[in-house]
């Protein structure tokens, strides 16, 4: 046991004094956590509220030793087993203990469930290999079906691949997966992201279904108030690395998250660097950078009904991009839908909501040119585009930006963010710098300090403004959102909104957004297409 363990019960998990700091890539650290304390009782579930970037995932890594190599940490995150004798800190456990933490003693459900499913194993395959881990052999079968139906897990999907799975669809089985161990303690990380709501407020059940009625510890990152509404016995907030308000009643915490303007403006370290490297310097120093004059509110910003449009419609043969008479399929042929006729005109922002599995990311991937219908035309500007990815004219591609439900998707681990951000430029012949990348950090609200950093070292949220700054980086003419506020808090989802409305009066582009959120859909598009 570990030196500084403060005794008594401590019924679950107990954080204490817990501070990370990670490499930088230049062979020092950047502080994520500077003290964090948080306890989650037996029987209890506990919501960690925060602003992208805050640490909330660093914090879950620590405790399941999922760190990067070279990090520092500080402080204890206690564990009490009944009946295991003394506790165990999952902070440092000692390498024979840490294979038991994972799987028995807490379970980790991700944020992106696409990276935790082996792309060349089916889902059967993932439920069996893990339960033969937890279960002896003749209770597989069981085992796998009860997680199955607890978790809304279709049998059909049993031979489908991870590719052949819709955002949602692969967080359901990420989700059972995590579980089969029979943990005591449940670490949810935006456990919520890409499900519906009727399938969003079932896991929410799900989750206090686990603490409330089995007596696990469950802690809950999210940026789903509807959901720490639903479920939480406490919420605590982290931000600036410290953690707050377990204390507070938690109405109290979720108005106060609700109203919060902590991402609206450009990071402030941004606005400074900025004005360092594009204004002149006068007598007294660097001058401020001058604000950009105010632009006339988009209709898309009135918070007023919308008109709906049907899934199929006449599609004029004028400026847009346009889908016509799609067949959509998936993986290796599964039927997605069929008969999909939709239009994304310029200088509108079309919105597109339907469940789970329905079929969103398939169309937004076809309109994208990255994936092939089965039938049917994409076309631009009333031309057909025939093929895919490079089969495409380089000219042609770079008129259509798409930005994935999952930022992993949309960057190379082996680059920095700084590179990513560069790469579109450079391909297509423009000059592109520094001065560019901090530039459009600062457009999605994110500091030039990213820039160094590789896709592990941010946190998802972070991650998915860097790939929708990459996506506005050539100005392209038709912009496709898949899930873009699905991986930020309340107050960075307006950030985003906003600078999509900025680039969309500046450009002209068309915008397609695909959402679960309703609220979202009805007060930013123009027009909204339900399936």
């Amino acid at each position: 046991m570990s030196e500084g363990y403060a005794a008594g019960p401590v019924e679950g998990l107990r954080v204490e004094g817990l501070g990370v700091a990670l490499p930088d890539g230049r062979g020092g650290h950047h502080t994520v956590l500077e003290q964090v304390d948080l306890r989650v009782p037996r029987g209890r579930l506990v919501v960690l509220l925060g602003p992208s970037g805050a640490g909330k995932s660093t914090l879950l890594s620590a405790l399941l030793g999922l760190l990067p190599g070279g990090s520092l940490v500080r402080g204890h995150g206690w564990w009490e087993e009944e009946g295991a004798g003394r506790p165990l800190d999952l902070v440092d456990p000692g390498a024979p203990a840490r294979a038991r933490v994972r799987g028995r003693v807490a379970a980790w459900l991700p944020q992106a469930p696409q990276g935790a499913l082996t792309p060349v194993l089916t889902v059967g395959h993932h439920l069996t290999e893990k339960a033969r881990v937890h279960v002896p052999v003749s209770q597989v079968p069981t085992t796998v079906g009860e997680a199955m139906r607890r978790h809304d897990v279709d049998p059909a999907w049993r031979r489908r691949l991870p590719s052949q799975l819709s955002g949602g669809q692969a967080q359901r089985v990420s989700n059972a997966l995590a579980l089969l161990g029979d943990p005591g303690l449940v670490l949810a990380d935006e456990p919520t992201t890409g499900l519906d709501r009727p399938r969003a407020t079932a896991a929410a059940d799900g989750l206090a279904a686990l603490a409330h009625d089995e007596g696990r510890a469950v802690l809950v990152v999210t940026h789903d108030l509807r959901l720490a509404e639903q479920v939480a016995d406490t919420v605590v907030e982290l931000d600036d690395g410290r953690s707050t308000g377990g204390d507070v009643p938690v109405p109290e915490v979720i108005a106060r998250a609700r109203t919060a303007t902590h991402r609206l403006a450009p990071h402030a370290t941004t606005a400074q660097r900025l004005a360092v490297v594009t204004t002149p310097r006068s007598a007294d120093g660097v001058e401020p950078r001058p604000q950009a004059p105010a632009r006339p509110l988009h209709p898309a910003g009135r918070a007023q009904p919308r008109p709906q449009a049907p899934p199929s419609q006449h599609v004029p043969d004028g400026p847009g991009l346009t889908a016509l008479d799609l067949t959509l399929r998936r993986g290796r042929g599964t039927l997605v839908r069929s008969g999909v006729t939709l239009q994304v005109t310029p200088d509108r922002t079309t919105g597109l909501m339907a469940p789970s599995g329905a079929g969103k990311t398939t169309l937004l991937r076809t309109l994208a040119l990255l994936h092939a219908p089965s039938a049917g035309q994409v076309r631009l500007d009333g031309r057909p585009v025939r093929g895919t990815g490079y089969a495409v004219p380089p000219a042609v591609r770079r008129r259509v930006a798409f930005v994935p439900q999952d930022p992993r998707q949309g960057v190379d681990p082996r680059w920095t963010v700084g590179r990513s951000l560069l790469e579109p430029a450079r391909l297509a012949g423009r000059p592109a710098d520094d001065t560019t990348v901090a530039r459009l950090l600062d457009r999605v609200g994110l500091a030039p300090e990213l820039a160094s950093r590789r896709p592990d070292e941010v946190s998802g949220g972070q991650l998915q403004r860097v790939v929708l700054a990459r996506a506005l980086a050539l100005d392209a003419d038709y912009l496709l959102l898949d899930e873009p506020t699905s991986m930020v808090d309340a107050a960075t989802a307006r950030a985003v909104v906003r600078a999509v409305h900025e680039h969309q009066h500046t450009t002209g582009c068309g915008v397609l957004v695909a959402s679960h959120d309703e609220e979202l859909l009805r007060t930013w598009c123009d027009v909204v297409v339900e399936w």
